[in-house]
């Protein structure tokens, strides 16, 4: 392989990364310090709240996004305002497409939208905040009753 040149395949690499992200409980923590207080804190409760860290992140090392993200809100503020991103139709789930579902309602009151990355027309990957670890899953289940809400698209 002398003087051959290499590329690196930035799609291929990015599906790749979210099928291997199963099982993985890296993003389950981040910590801040706020002003007022010295204490550090996890602001994703070990894995409660991470979809959006989780999903920013992947996104972020696959330089498809500025920066990691700890909210829902903030990602697809981030999304909606990145030229290289588009809002698709909720039935032409592709490989790759970052999805949001629907808030819920926690049993700490809280309530929170879910985000995660589509593997097929049918399964998804994201964290799963009762096992506080990334998992497949089907993108609408029985189990899961939550809606979609908007599927986002890269543009390649």
């Amino acid at each position: 392989m002398s003087g051959a040149t290499m590329e690196i395949l930035k799609k291929e690499t990015y599906l790749k990364a979210v099928e291997n992200a199963v099982g993985t409980r890296m993003f389950n923590s981040l910590f801040v310090r706020f002003s007022d207080d010295r204490e550090a804190k996890d602001i994703l409760n070990d894995g409660m709240y991470s979809c959006a860290f989780f999903v920013s992140a992947v996104l972020y090392l696959s330089d498809m996004l500025d920066k990691p993200y700890a909210t829902v809100a903030s990602l697809l503020g981030s999304l909606e305002k990145d030229t290289r991103w588009r809002q698709v139709d909720i039935g032409d789930i592709k490989a790759g497409d970052v999805i949001v579902w629907e808030k819920i309602r926690f049993d700490d009151g809280s309530e929170n939208a879910h985000t995660g990355f589509g593997v097929t027309g049918t399964e998804a990957v994201s964290t799963d905040y009762k096992q506080k670890m990334v998992a497949r899953h089907p993108i609408v289940s029985e189990t899961l009753s939550r809606k979609i809400e908007a599927v986002y698209r890269y543009s390649w």
